[in-house]
């Protein structure tokens, strides 16, 4: 992870900066920091502290809820605009949850133990937290709506474009299965059917994207965006 002051970031981001003060209490900011992260590095760990609230201001990411017996499963999706650590900050989730990187992302950083009460004080912050949780609840509604009333092709395809990075999709097969409720099975058969299709071409353990239109055609029958 690499850290930048925000105002020195903002010397080459003023539109960025100028979004942020719509949102956050600009004593929030003054003492806020940018990190960079890389794909696939871990930006909260759930047996770590979790010592800030993220925004996204770029990229993407993952996040999985881990089990006692050490399972991971994924449950939501990432990008820019959306908020880490928002449940701790109102006190309402005790565990955390790791959050991976899927390609490079970029996150304000703000201080819990110096930006809480100003944060939780600010009417302008609360105002967007509310929106934003709203927003989250339902789009996991529209998740599992989906599993039920969306063919698998069209919701794999949307997966794919979702954690394809630099046009390479090389996630788990089994996560995949779980995370779009289905058998795996079900899934190799449609991977088959998209390089078949010549959507897709498999090197090694990754699949390459070889028609991103059409993936994005199959992608749009669908009307809700995944978590």
């Amino acid at each position: 992870m690499k850290k930048i002051l925000l105002k020195d970031y903002a010397e080459h981001f003023v539109d960025i900066y100028h979004d942020l003060q719509k949102k956050f209490p600009k004593s929030v900011l003054d003492q806020a920091f940018v990190c960079k992260f890389f794909a696939n590095e871990y930006i909260v760990r759930f047996d770590e502290n979790m010592p800030y609230l993220f925004f996204v201001i770029d990229g993407r990411a993952k996040i999985y809820r881990v089990h006692e017996n050490g399972k991971r499963t994924l449950i939501q999706f990432l990008k820019n605009d959306d908020l880490i650590g928002e449940l701790s900050l109102i006190g309402v989730e005790e565990n955390l949850k790791d959050v991976v990187a899927i390609n490079d992302c970029t996150c304000l950083a703000m201080t819990l133990s110096t930006s809480k009460d100003l944060l939780l004080n600010n009417n302008v912050f609360l105002y967007h937290l509310s929106k934003y949780l709203g927003d989250k609840l339902l789009k996991r509604t529209n998740h599992y709506t989906a599993m039920q009333d969306y063919e698998f092709k069209n919701r794999l395809a949307q997966y794919i474009l979702q954690l394809e990075n630099n046009g390479c999709f090389g996630e788990k097969h089994t996560e995949t299965a779980e995370y779009l409720g289905v058998s795996y099975r079900h899934l190799m058969h449609t991977l088959n059917q998209f390089q078949q299709y010549g959507l897709l071409k498999k090197e090694g353990r990754q699949y390459f994207i070889v028609n991103k239109g059409e993936l994005e055609k199959l992608s749009s029958n669908r009307m809700h965006e995944m978590i």
